[in-house]
Formats: C-alpha cells, structure tokens, sequence
C-alpha cells in the first residue's frame, strides 16, 4: 500500500495563486510568484525572513541564470529581471494575438532552455502552445492547441519530459531530443480519477518520480517511471498548484496552494490556503533546479 504523508504549513501566505516554486540552493531560498497578487515572494527554508516584490503584470513561472537574474515569463511574454537593482526588461511577447491567454507553467530543461507555456483564461479553450527559449529574441513552438500548460518537468537524464493540460485529466511523456529540443513521440503517462481534482504542476525526484500537484484534489501525487502511483502527500486545503525539492539535502517537499476563487465561505472553511506547506521525505531526493543558459538579447 503505498505511504500516505501530512504536509504541514510553512508560511501562511494565503497567496491568490501561489505558483512557480523552486528552491535556490546557493542562496539557500525558496522562491515563488502569486500569479494574480502580481508579486515574487521568498523565504528560507523554516518560512522565516519572507519577502515579497511586486510587479505591474502576473507572473506564471520564472528561471534563475547563473548570474542570480531571472527570465520570467508573465502573462504577455518574457522578460528579464535583476532583483539586485531591480531592473525589468522586457524580451519578446508570446501570444500578442490571442487576447485572451497568459503565461503560466515552466522550467528550465536539463540543458538550460527555458520551456514554458500558456493558458486560456476565457475557458481553457485550446488557444495556447507551450514553447522553448534558448536565447534570443524569439521563442521555439512544441506543443499547439493547448488549455492550460502544466506538470512541465524533465526526467533525470533530460531525456523526457512531462506536460498536462489541466483543462483536462492527462499527464503526458514525450521523447525529448537534447540537442535540438524538440519533443516526440507523446503518450499518457498517468491519468487522474473522477475525485483527484486537475493534473497541476510536477516535478521530477532523483529516481525519476514524478510528484503532481492536483488542483482541487488536495494533495500531491507520486508517480513512478512506469506511471505507478507511489507515495501521497495530503494537504488540509484544495487548491495544490506545484512542489518542488529543497533544503539542504534536497530531501524536504514544499508545496505552494492557492485561493482562486474562493467564496467567503470556502476561505474560511480553508482558511490557510494559499500558504506554502512542507513535507520531509525519506530517503528519496529531489535534483537541483537547473539555471537559464542561453544568451539574452542586449
């Protein structure tokens, strides 16, 4: 029977739609966005010393360079951001004739293109793409007709890589070519049940485990390399948008939430959604968040 665990609350954030998260290991920091609080939130690993900057537009995902910059990708296309001096500069925008998609879902492959991708914001028709960024001032199409992108992660040997589109059930694996790319030879990988809520974030552990937020199944999921469904992280509220590994052995799960659209009732019957929560493993460990490596327009 495979383990259950309890996350518990780290920070109560209560965040619009906590997203993006990642652990930064020279900095020793979690980072996150709150998509609709337009803001990139921080905090060390025992949820204290959190910060948060705030942004004209929403933030979907993020990536680090090595210089501790960030390629962001917001709900119009992407750009660059110096946290240091605060500089913003705009790239390129995605999508400038679909008016109604934004940015949401990305990271880095295990070669330092930036993949992300969108959604569909009036009903998660099948408008958006999902795309990879190498350098540049232009991004690469690999998936069309797409919802709302999601579970974006790669396998440890970069090899595969995942993706869901949360308006419907499916987690997808595709052949990942290393040297170009491009994606091939998609199948179903895992498919959620009627109760487990919307296939939301993943990322990758170093076994090859896929660990899957379910949006409005309150949990997140681990999935073996064959698709298995192995250990369950639970979580007291709903919304689970996307984990990540971290701390010092890459051996804890924090787990951002989210409070879209909830009702007065529904806060207060969840009334720390939203916040950040953490699980410690056993004996599994998660890979380190790999940086942006391609070169960025002047």
């Amino acid at each position: 029977m495979p383990e259950t665990i309890r996350a518990r609350l780290l920070l109560d954030c209560r965040n619009i739609l906590a997203e993006g998260i990642q652990w930064h290991g020279e900095q020793n920091k979690l980072y996150w966005t709150d998509i609709h609080g337009r803001a990139l939130w921080s905090c060390n690993a025992d949820g204290s010393g959190a910060a948060k900057t705030d942004f004209e537009k929403r933030i979907g995902s993020f990536a680090f360079t090595d210089q501790g910059t960030l390629v962001i990708a917001h709900e119009d296309g992407l750009a660059h951001f110096d946290p240091g001096n605060g500089g913003l500069r705009e790239l390129f925008e995605i999508e400038a004739d679909l008016p109604t998609t934004r940015l949401n879902d990305g990271r880095c492959d295990r070669d330092g293109r930036f993949v992300f991708g969108g959604l569909d914001e009036d009903g998660l028709r099948p408008l958006s793409g999902v795309y990879s960024f190498a350098g540049g001032t232009s991004a690469t199409p690999l998936i069309t007709e797409v919802g709302c992108t999601n579970s974006l992660c790669f396998s440890p040997d970069g090899t595969r890589m995942y993706f869901a589109d949360s308006s419907g059930k499916r987690i997808y694996r595709y052949a990942y070519d290393r040297a170009t790319g491009a994606v091939s030879d998609r199948a179903v990988f895992a498919e959620l049940g009627n109760s487990e809520g919307a296939p939301d974030g993943s990322c990758v552990d170093a076994e090859g485990g896929v660990w899957n937020a379910q949006f409005e199944g309150g949990c997140v999921q681990r999935f073996l390399p064959d698709g298995t469904r192995d250990i369950r992280i639970e979580l007291p509220v709903s919304q689970v948008t996307l984990a990540c590994f971290g701390g010092g052995n890459l051996d804890t799960l924090f787990i951002a939430t989210a409070r879209e659209g909830f009702s007065p009732e529904r806060q207060a019957e969840e009334p720390t959604a939203g916040g950040i929560y953490v699980a410690e493993l056993d004996g599994i460990r998660g890979l380190p968040e790999e940086r942006f490596r391609g070169r960025l327009p002047l």
